[in-house]
């Protein structure tokens, strides 16, 4: 009797034993759960912004008018792009997401991309893209310092996600679209020397690319293969193909300029759940950018909980001498380099031409 009274105990505390004993030996998941991340093109450029949706507003305006969006979905984390001069407003409406990137300038300065998390973020780096294209021309990059922003994320205690918010060179001009190649190879190497594997992997954003084009910038040879990430649309919509011309491509809604990559880790598997554009419209149905707003929906299952963290770091609000200093410094960069961009006229008037004759681009 006593034996069996022994066994009935052991199966009882095996039943109730901490999940990370079992996940430690990998023969269960130790929890699972939903994400959700949103990528927005808030449209921040002072004045030209100011026309980009389907009501004219200031950027200003515009800026607390998305804020106010933002701020009623019931999202994980958010990446925009294009905040410049906007950032502040903007953040100031976002109260449901109090963990954030310091704000890195305005718009001679800035990056405008940056990341607003209800989870607790770490660690927040950025880089410059090395190579940009256009004073004048090829949509004029190079008169802002674009890039990526890259954070650890705190889902909840043990489980840790990578995410990277970027916004690539813009236009399909030749150079614009070599530049946006190189964009793509910097992200690659960032990610290749500096991320583990052992957490899951999300880059979003504004990366100015859609596989229709089937242009030489080649997401899936410069970034996807050599780390391992897949495409969001891809995956669910266009039946796993990444190669154009392979039989099945679906050429349908949702191959947008702005993309949500992704990829699992040894101690949380991802799989994506849905793509979707949410209705973020103004009261009388009012468009505030001229990019649709992304809404990636992720399944996740905790393989391992992580405890042998790296050191992590909490973000330190922005000096705002500091950056005003920065934004001083660079106005006068930035009229030089409108004056040197005036040798690119004649390559900004052949683009006006094969417009023209063309068409802008799918």
């Amino acid at each position: 009797m006593k034996k069996i009274v022994s066994i009935i105990l052991a199966a009882c505390m095996l039943a109730f034993a901490a999940p990370g004993a079992f996940a430690a030996d990998g023969e269960a998941p130790v929890g699972s759960g939903t994400l959700n991340v949103l990528a927005y093109n808030v449209s921040g450029l002072p004045l030209i912004g100011d026309f980009q949706g389907t009501v004219v507003t200031g950027t200003f305006q515009r800026a607390r008018l998305i804020g106010g969006l933002l701020n009623s979905v019931d999202v994980d984390f958010i990446g925009v792009e294009e905040d410049f001069t906007a950032h502040d407003a903007l953040a100031e409406e976002m109260t449901a997401y109090p963990y954030r990137s310091p704000n890195s300038g305005g718009l001679t300065a800035g990056s405008g991309v940056n990341v607003f998390s209800s989870h607790k973020i770490y660690n927040v780096t950025r880089e410059k893209w090395r190579f940009e294209y256009g004073n004048l021309s090829g949509s004029t990059d190079a008169l802002s310092n674009k890039g990526f922003v890259y954070c650890v994320m705190e889902l909840e205690p043990g489980v840790y996600f990578d995410v990277i918010c970027a916004h690539c060179d813009a236009g399909f001009d030749p150079i614009s679209v070599l530049c946006r190649a190189d964009n793509f190879r910097q992200m690659a190497k960032f990610i290749n020397e500096n991320l583990s594997t052992k957490r899951p992997l999300i880059v979003m954003g504004d990366l100015n690319y859609k596989f229709r084009r089937n242009l030489p910038d080649d997401l899936f040879g410069n970034l996807l293969e050599p780390t391992g990430l897949k495409d969001m649309w891809t995956e669910l919509y266009n039946n796993s193909l990444y190669d154009f011309t392979d039989e099945g491509w679906q050429d349908g809604p949702g191959d947008d300029l702005d993309r949500i990559l992704y990829r699992s880790g040894d101690c949380v598997t991802i799989e994506p759940v849905s793509k979707t554009v949410p209705e973020l419209y103004g009261e009388n149905g009012e468009r505030y950018t001229d990019h649709a707003p992304m809404l990636g929906t992720f399944s996740y299952t905790v393989n391992e909980y992580e405890t042998d963290l790296e050191t992590m770091t909490e973000p330190e609000p922005a000096n705002k001498l500091l950056l005003a200093f920065k934004e001083l410094l660079y106005a006068f960069v930035r009229v030089f380099q409108l004056v040197i961009g005036l040798v690119e006229i004649p390559y900004l008037a052949a683009q006006g031409v094969y417009i023209a004759a063309n068409g802008n681009m799918p």
